[in-house]
């Protein structure tokens, strides 16, 4: 990978990521480990590390991606928790809200309950 490649696939990691910071000793290191890379095959290994981790990768995680069967357990636990959010998310876009009518019955009822609990 040349020194202008690394610079633009730094730029995407910050763009992914803003909290990661870009300086010029991380330039000099993150170029010096993927100059055995090409460029096309490091931006894959990007494009999948983003979708799949809220984190920004570390230099081992594109130079050498695991695949899922050795993925660690906190890896895949954080994975499946990342899905489990994106599906509540998903839900809470699509929820109808509860009908009024319901919404004071269980009132009025939850009322009486509290209201017969002090009568015993």
């Amino acid at each position: 990978m040349k020194q202008t490649e690394t610079a633009s696939f730094l730029a995407m990691i910050k763009t992914a990521y803003p909290f990661f910071e870009v300086t010029e000793p991380g330039v000099r290191l993150w170029h010096m480990m993927l100059t055995n890379l090409d460029y096309k095959t490091a931006q894959n290994r990007l494009a999948n590390h983003i979708r799949s981790s809220k984190f920004a990768p570390s230099i081992s995680e594109i130079v050498n991606p695991i695949a899922d069967e050795e993925r660690s357990f906190y890896e895949l636990q954080r994975a499946e928790e990342e899905a489990d959010k994106l599906a509540l998310e998903e839900y809470n876009e699509k929820a109808i809200p509860m009908p009024e009518h319901i919404r004071e019955r269980i009132e009025r009822f939850a009322a009486q309950r509290r209201v017969n609990r002090h009568e015993s």
